[in-house]
C-alpha cells in the first residue's frame, strides 16, 4: 500500500498516538493501512478494535482490509461504530444490568412514540417534544445524567429528572434500550463490573478510533475503559470539529497528550483533494481560532480559484449561482460535481427556485434515511412486533396498517385485557380469545396475530414476503401513493429491503443491525443525479469539483445563536473551513445584503478570508 512519508511514520509507530490529519490528507487510508500493518506484525485481526463513526465507513474499511490482507471479512468482527461495538458487549452481559436477552434497541419511531406517551401522562404541551428528547439524549451522552439534571433541572414547570426517570422505567420494563442507552449502559457495565472490563482489556490488543475530534465525553471514557495496554491509535482533525451541538467535545482531541502522557503526535499535512489556493485560504481562516493544533497543510495541485461575491438580495444571489452553474456545465463540469452549501436548511429555498426556473437538475443531500421511510417502517414494525411482544409502538403501527377497522376506541378495549408486565400484543390475543368484537374485526385481528406468530421463526427476507402477501400491503401502498412513479419507487425500496434482509439468518439479527444503522442517511449514489444542495454539516466527508458556500452572512455563518460564545464562534469558523475544503478546484463564497427581505451584514469570516488573500 503506497503511503507518504508522513503516513508511513504514523502507521509504523507502536503505542499511543494521535494523528492530526488535515482535510483531504488520506486519514482513512492511513487508518486502514495501520490495521493491515498490525496484522503483518502478527496481531490477530479478531482482537483489533477499530472504531468508525458511521456504518458506511466501517463497511468500507472492512472491504479495503479484505482487499489488502486477503483475509475473509469475518476476520474483522470488531471494525464497528461505537454503538455497534457497545451493543455487542452489552447484549453479551445484559443480565448483569437486570435485562434478559434478547435486548431490544428502540428505533427513532418507537422512542418518539414512548416520549409522547409520557408527555401526555405529565400533561406536557407537545411543542416541548424536541426540547425534551434533546435533553434526554444530552443527559445520557454527558455520561452523568444526575449532574446534567442538577445543572438543568427544569423544562418549563416540569422537573426533567422526573420525566427522565419515567421514560427510563418504561424502557427497562420493556427490556429495551434507546440508541443513547447503548453507550451509557455499556459504560456502566465496564465501569462497575471489574471482571467484564478486564476481560475486554485483555482481549483487545489494539484500539483504533477514527474522527476522534467528534467523540463526546462518554465515548472518550469508553475508550479509556477498554484500553488495557496503551496501544491506542486515534485519527482526526480538530479543524473539522463541528458537532459540539450534538455533545462532541473537541477538548478530547486537543487534550490527548494530557490524557495519554506518553502519546506521540503525527501530522498529515498534504491535501490530496483541493488545489493549493483553496488549501492556503482555508489555512489562514482557521488561524483565527485560538484553540487548535497547528499544522501546515499544503497541496501539490495548483490552478484553483477562490472568489467572494456580495449581492443585494438572496434572490439575486441565487440567480447568479444558477448562471455560474450553467457556465461551469458548459465548460465540462458535470452537475453531480457541483455543490451549493448553506448553514441552515431554510437557506435552500431561493436556490431551489432558481435551479428549477433555470431547468437545472438538483438533489437534496442528508434527506431521510432509508429506514425512516414509511414503507420500511411499516414492514420493520411487523417484524419487530413478531419478535418483541412488549413493543406496543410496533404493534400499534401494524394493527391497522393496512386498514382492518381497528381504531383508537378498539385499542382502548384491547388495553383493558392487559395484565401487569404484558404488552398490547398479549392483551389483543386475550381479547381475541373472548370474542369481544364484531366478526369482521375478530377475523382480522386473529389473522394478524397468526401472521406475527408465523413469521417469528422465519428468515427475514421470507418474513417480509409473507407480510406483503398476506396483508395486501402492495395494494395499500398503491392507494397511498400520489403517482404510479411514487408507488414504483416505494416497491423498489421494499425490494431493496428484502435484499438487505436476506443477509441475516434470524429476525433478531436483522432487527439489531437495522436499529444500529439508523444514524446513516441515504447514500448519495442512490439519489437522482444533479447539483448537490446540502447543509454544511451534511456535506462533511464529501468532495466536489466546484463548491458555492452561500449565505455567508453574519447571522447565519456564524449563526446568531453562537455570537456570544467564543467557543461556539470557533466551531462556526471550523464549519466554514469544512465547507471551503469540500472544493477541489473552484470555490465561491457569497453573501447578500438582504435575506428574506431583512438586512443581513456580511460574515466576519469573509473579511478574514479577504484579509488573508491580500
Amino acid at each position: 500500500m503506497d503511503l507518504s512519508d508522513q503516513q508511513k511514520t504514523a502507521v509504523e509507530h507502536i503505542g499511543p498516538a494521535l494523528v492530526v490529519a488535515g482535510a483531504g490528507s488520506g486519514k482513512t487510508r492511513t487508518l486502514t493501512a495501520k490495521v493491515a500493518h498490525l496484522i503483518e506484525l502478527g496481531y490477530c485481526p479478531e482482537r483489533i478494535l477499530a472504531i468508525t463513526f458511521t456504518n458506511k465507513a466501517a463497511d468500507e474499511m472492512k472491504r479495503r482490509l479484505v482487499e489488502i490482507t486477503g483475509l475473509s471479512i469475518d476476520r474483522f468482527p470488531w471494525v464497528r461504530t461505537y454503538h455497534s461495538a457497545c451493543f455487542k458487549i452489552l447484549k453479551e452481559h445484559c443480565r448483569l444490568l437486570g435485562y434478559e436477552p434478547p435486548l431490544q434497541i428502540y428505533s427513532d419511531y418507537q422512542q418518539q412514540k414512548l416520549i409522547k406517551e409520557i408527555m401526555i401522562r405529565f400533561d406536557m404541551d407537545r411543542k416541548n417534544f424536541y426540547a425534551l428528547r434533546g435533553a434526554i439524549s444530552s443527559a445520557k451522552n454527558s455520561g452523568d445524567p444526575d449532574s446534567y439534571f442538577n445543572f438543568r433541572p427544569r423544562l418549563g414547570p416540569f422537573r426533567l429528572r422526573d420525566i427522565y426517570e419515567a421514560y427510563e422505567t418504561e424502557l427497562y420494563e420493556k427490556n429495551a434500550v434507546d440508541f443513547d442507552n447503548i453507550l451509557l449502559k455499556a459504560r456502566d457495565l465496564l465501569r462497575d463490573h471489574d471482571a467484564v472490563r478486564e476481560d475486554y482489556r485483555a482481549y483487545f490488543s489494539y484500539i483504533l478510533v477514527d474522527e476522534y475530534q467528534d467523540t463526546n465525553d462518554l465515548q472518550a471514557e469508553l475508550t479509556r475503559l477498554l484500553l488495557g495496554n496503551g496501544n491506542l491509535f486515534c485519527v482526526g482533525d480538530d479543524w473539522q470539529a463541528i458537532y459540539g451541538f450534538r455533545g462532541s467535545n473537541v477538548n478530547n482531541f486537543l487534550g490527548f497528550r494530557h490524557a495519554y502522557n506518553d502519546a506521540s503526535i503525527f501530522r498529515l499535512e498534504q491535501n490530496y483533494r483541493s488545489a493549493d489556493e483553496i488549501v492556503k485560504t482555508a489555512n489562514q481562516l482557521i488561524r483565527y481560532n485560538r484553540d487548535r493544533m497547528d499544522k501546515a497543510c499544503f497541496s501539490m495541485y495548483t490552478g484553483g480559484s477562490v472568489e467572494i461575491h456580495d449581492f443585494f438580495s438572496d434572490e439575486e444571489e441565487a440567480g447568479w449561482v444558477a448562471d455560474r452553474i450553467r457556465a461551469l456545465r458548459s465548460s465540462g463540469v458535470s452537475y453531480e460535481q457541483i455543490a451549493v452549501l448553506y448553514r441552515t436548511k431554510f437557506c435552500s429555498l431561493p436556490f431551489e427556485q432558481a435551479l428549477r426556473f433555470g431547468g437545472i437538475p438538483y438533489q437534496m443531500l442528508g434527506d431521510r434515511g432509508f429506514f425512516e421511510r414509511k414503507e420500511i417502517l411499516d414492514i420493520n414494525c411487523y417484524l419487530t412486533a413478531a419478535v418483541f411482544k412488549k413493543d406496543d409502538a410496533a404493534f400499534e403501527r401494524v394493527i391497522n396498517t393496512p386498514r382492518r377497522g381497528i381504531g383508537p376506541k378498539m385499542i382502548e378495549k384491547l388495553n383493558a385485557f392487559r395484565t401487569p408486565g404484558s404488552g398490547l400484543f398479549e392483551a389483543a390475543s386475550r381479547a381475541a380469545s373472548e370474542k369481544i368484537m364484531s366478526p369482521k374485526i375478530h377475523r382480522e385481528l386473529c389473522e394478524l396475530i397468526r401472521l406475527l406468530k408465523d413469521i417469528e421463526p422465519m428468515a427475514p427476507d421470507a418474513a417480509i414476503r409473507e407480510v406483503i402477501a398476506r396483508t395486501g400491503y402492495e395494494e395499500h401502498l398503491r392507494q397511498h401513493s400520489k403517482t404510479s412513479d411514487e408507488h414504483t419507487s416505494r416497491m423498489e425500496n421494499i425490494d431493496q429491503l428484502i435484499y438487505a434482509a436476506s443477509g441475516y439468518e434470524t429476525l433478531l439479527d436483522y432487527l439489531e443491525e437495522a436499529a444500529l444503522i439508523r444514524e446513516d442517511k441515504e447514500d448519495k449514489d442512490s439519489q437522482e443525479k444533479g447539483v448537490n444542495l446540502a447543509t454544511i454539516h451534511a456535506s462533511k466527508g464529501l468532495e466536489f469539483h466546484a463548491v458555492f458556500v452561500v449565505g455567508c452572512d453574519e447571522n447565519l455563518l456564524p449563526h446568531w445563536k453562537s455570537r456570544d460564545s467564543e467557543a461556539e464562534i470557533q466551531e462556526e469558523r471550523r464549519l466554514m473551513y469544512v465547507a471551503m475544503t469540500r472544493a477541489e478546484k473552484f470555490l465561491f463564497l457569497t453573501t447578500a445584503d438582504y435575506r428574506k427581505g431583512q438586512f443581513s451584514p456580511a460574515s466576519r469570516f469573509l473579511s478574514e478570508v479577504a484579509e488573508c488573500r491580500q
